[in-house]
């Protein structure tokens, strides 16, 4: 057993994901007592938790990635899941491993969030809508304009440039506390606009309603819609493990454009 806290970072890139989580450890845990591990699944969320159930989730998924790859497992050497306080996974909403409109693969969804549900035991996932590149994909103190709130299913594979493009800060390394905190403004603009609310949640409201698996279940109406409604997952992460301080310190826009643009 290590003697010091580690919190395990499990994504499913090998490039953004990784900048993205140092560029939080950097902002956010510069003074926390523990490290963070990020550790690249190398394969999306659908096959890391097809092998976990398989076995029942008798075997942990930090012993599950170890046997995954060389790399990882360099990582993990002389580490055990007790060494590990905090779990969290975090992966994109893949239309098309999961098939979407057919009945079995939303099923998996709704049972990978409710397997990977806490940070202490499985993990906690957080879903990234449709791809990690939601996060780049903002204008400051602006929830955004109605055609640029969701991406035709049609459309994913060019989201990668389109958020690029139209980014204000479209370089996740120069991320600092400030742009932080414009992205998770924004975020509570979003996140209130999906849960239909034209003012913007109030932190215990979105504590109650607005978790993982709710934001879910919205965002599966909209694909059904043919569109994703983007959303990033790291604000989300961020909202959550630092609470109600860290959402009055950022949000400052009380209402979002959903009755303006009709969203």
């Amino acid at each position: 057993m290590a003697d010091r806290d580690y919190k395990a970072f499990i994504v499913e890139g090998e490039v953004r994901e990784p900048q993205i989580i140092d560029n939080i450890s950097k902002v956010f845990f510069a003074h926390g007592n523990f490290k963070i591990i990020t550790l690249p699944a190398e394969e999306n969320i659908y096959m890391l938790w097809k092998k976990l159930k398989a076995d029942d989730f008798d075997t942990d998924i930090i012993e599950v990635l170890r046997e995954s790859n060389d790399v990882i497992r360099e990582q993990l050497e002389g580490l055990s899941r007790d060494d590990f306080s905090e779990v969290y996974l975090f992966f994109d909403y893949d239309m098309h491993q999961t098939n979407l409109g057919k009945e079995d693969d939303a099923d998996a969804v709704d049972q990978m969030l409710e397997s990977f549900d806490n940070e202490t035991e499985n993990g906690k996932l957080y879903i990234s809508y449709p791809m990690v590149e939601a996060l780049r994909d903002y204008k400051p103190g602006l929830c955004g304009e109605k055609q640029a709130c969701f991406v035709e299913v049609g459309q994913i594979t060019e989201y990668k440039n389109v958020s690029s493009v139209r980014s204000a800060n479209p370089h996740f390394k120069e991320y600092d506390y400030e742009i932080w905190k414009s992205i998770i403004d924004v975020f509570a603009m979003r996140v209130s606009c999906l849960f239909g609310s034209a003012d913007t949640l109030e932190y215990e409201r979105y504590s109650e309603t607005a978790g993982p698996y709710e934001i879910y279940l919205l965002e599966e109406k909209e694909a059904h819609k043919g569109r994703i409604f983007v959303l990033s997952a790291f604000p989300e992460f961020l909202v959550d493990y630092y609470g109600v301080k860290l959402w009055r310190t950022c949000v400052k826009h009380r209402k979002n454009q959903r009755d303006i643009k009709g969203c």
